[in-house]
């Protein structure tokens, strides 16, 4: 057996089976508090389980790797849900959102609970952890954990799985995305916040191992979400087991999808008026990746010639500085998406001749050599010209900072989900973001799914520091989420992720996205329309690339 830990990996001869927590305590007795949980070939694992004599390879997980904070994350929420059942019974608690680094969580029935709830909460939470509670877990056959009669298991009646985990901490039963750590006490870290109708519950994350991270104002994204939980309210599609029932239905699976497209389609004219009337010069267009920004573009770019406004598209990829001034990351490579890596004087050079009726002519980063090179396309603004900017940093009030503002408008394009899988399990946007680059890099880029997968946590990191702290900057968000698209992605991604190799460091990546993708009922892209954003990722696209 081998067995892995950040930096470390040996191989052990194994004979007898043993607990996850005696390993630990074991092999990695100064680790043995910051270890959460375990991957055993693959498949996640509480400590509390055996690792049996013929595993091959198990990897441990801490906060220092996004699987271990996955488990912190849900581990808190295992608690607080816990906590309120206890002191609220005839109230359910739903966790609807990320927010800010938290999980935005509201009670369905606030009428029924006293002002100080919240702090009540807190406090049943804090005893239940110094109690050191065991998390138990079994493993349930479908008919079993139907046969519980609990709403929250309702996703589990159109699929099919040989066992299912549930989880038992006192009388509190469920199941989580993720195991969940191995007692109480491990979680060292909470709080609840009021916000809005309900609370922000925070947890130790990655960035914020030892501190629980500050709570930032997201007026703008909160709206979004409001908006798409509205639209879900609309369709009656708030919960996977919602959509699926739809999906097995013909019409209903036709409707749905036509729905979502047209609402897509109504938004992006929406944001063409509003361009339209404002008389903005320059519209910035940014978003993590795979968020659907190229397409958004393209459609957009249609909406605004039906308002006699003619665009001109220019990437921020062709103001890369010479390869040889681009800053270097921790590890000493070339980091690409640093803000400094872009020729910012060449940028304000162009912009200004632009907007004062000169003409340019726009670079081409040569990316195998590393050279900005000078294209043979001329451009120049008319009385009736926009200029369409994609690029990471386009929401940077530092970009085009001596511009005059009035003539900017900055977009922010992002996978911002309402669906969730049940009313204690939220759908990951960036899961949802992930498998869109994996069907598209697969397809178009010749990258495997596991190639995607081991890029994927130095593309999250890259968004943390360059694209999330300023999306509250954008005047406009477009949520490009599709709520369906899982289920178109199903069919493209099991075989793949079932078939990664055991020794791989992303294999337990692959079986929780697998095991995701069996709770949606599989949708042929047949029904997807040309113009669809999905058809970025999918192929046979009415747009080129």
């Amino acid at each position: 057996m081998i067995y892995r830990y950040k930096q470390i990996q040996k191989e052990l001869k194994f004979v007898n089976e043993i607990t996850g927590l005696l390993f630990v305590k074991k092999y990695f007795p100064n680790d043995s508090e910051q270890i959460l949980s375990m991957s055993v070939d693959g498949e996640e694992k509480s400590l509390n389980n055996n690792i049996p004599a013929s595993s091959q390879i198990v990897d441990f997980h801490s906060l220092a790797d996004y699987t271990g904070a996955r488990v912190m994350a849900i581990s808190t929420t295992a608690l607080m849900l816990v906590s309120a059942e206890l002191l609220f019974p005839k109230v359910i608690f739903s966790v609807e959102h990320s927010y800010s680094r938290g999980f935005y969580c509201v009670p369905q029935d606030k009428q029924q609970l006293p002002d100080n709830y919240i702090n009540q909460i807190i406090e049943q939470m804090k005893l239940i952890v110094n109690e050191n509670v065991k998390f138990k877990e079994e493993k349930l056959s479908i008919a079993e954990v139907i046969k519980l009669n609990k709403g929250r298991f309702k996703i589990f009646e159109d699929v099919s799985f040989d066992k299912i985990r549930i989880n038992k901490i006192n009388d509190f039963t469920h199941w989580f995305l993720s195991p969940l750590v191995p007692s109480s006490s491990y979680i060292k870290s909470f709080n609840l916040q009021s916000f809005e109708d309900g609370f922000i519950l925070q947890f130790l994350n990655t960035t914020n191992i030892l501190k629980l991270p500050k709570i930032h104002k997201l007026p703008k994204l909160f709206k979004v979400f409001r908006e798409s939980e509205k639209v879900g309210e609309i369709l009656s599609i708030k919960f996977v087991d919602q959509l699926n029932k739809k999906i097995k239905n013909d019409k209903e699976r036709l409707d749905t999808i036509q729905l979502y497209e047209a609402l897509h389609e109504k938004k992006i004219g929406k944001i063409a008026d509003i361009i339209s009337q404002d008389h903005v010069k320059v519209i910035f267009i940014s978003g993590p990746s795979s968020s659907g920004k190229t397409t958004f573009m393209k459609r957009l770019n249609i909406q605004l010639k039906i308002n006699d406004i003619y665009p001109i598209n220019i990437s921020l990829d062709d103001y890369f500085v010479e390869r040889v001034e681009t800053p270097k990351d921790e590890n000493g490579e070339y980091d690409y998406e640093h803000f400094n890596a872009l020729n910012h004087k060449l940028i304000t050079e162009h912009f200004n001749k632009l907007l004062s009726g000169e003409s340019i002519y726009l670079p081409k980063f040569d990316f195998e050599n590393g050279k900005s090179i000078k294209s043979e396309k001329k451009i120049w603004m008319g009385n009736k010209s926009i200029l369409l900017v994609e690029g990471i940093h386009g929401l940077n009030p530092k970009l085009l900072k001596n511009i005059d503002k009035t003539k900017i408008l900055r977009i922010y394009v992002s996978t911002l989900t309402q669906l969730n899988l049940n009313i204690s399990n939220r759908v990951s946007t960036s899961d949802t973001r992930l498998l869109r680059r994996m069907v598209r890099d697969k397809q178009f880029r010749n990258y495997s799914v596991e190639e995607t997968l081991k890029r994927w946590p130095s593309v999250r990191a890259g968004e943390e520091r360059w694209i999330f702290p300023f999306q509250e900057n954008a005047d406009i968000i477009f949520n490009s989420a599709l709520e369906y698209e899982w289920n178109v992605f199903r069919p493209k991604l099991e075989v793949d992720l079932k078939q990664m190799d055991i020794a791989s460091p992303v294999k337990n990546d692959a079986v929780r996205l697998c095991q995701l993708l069996k709770l949606y009922l599989p949708v042929s892209d047949e029904y997807i329309p040309p113009t669809s954003i999905l058809r970025e990722y999918i192929g046979k696209s009415y747009f080129k690339y």
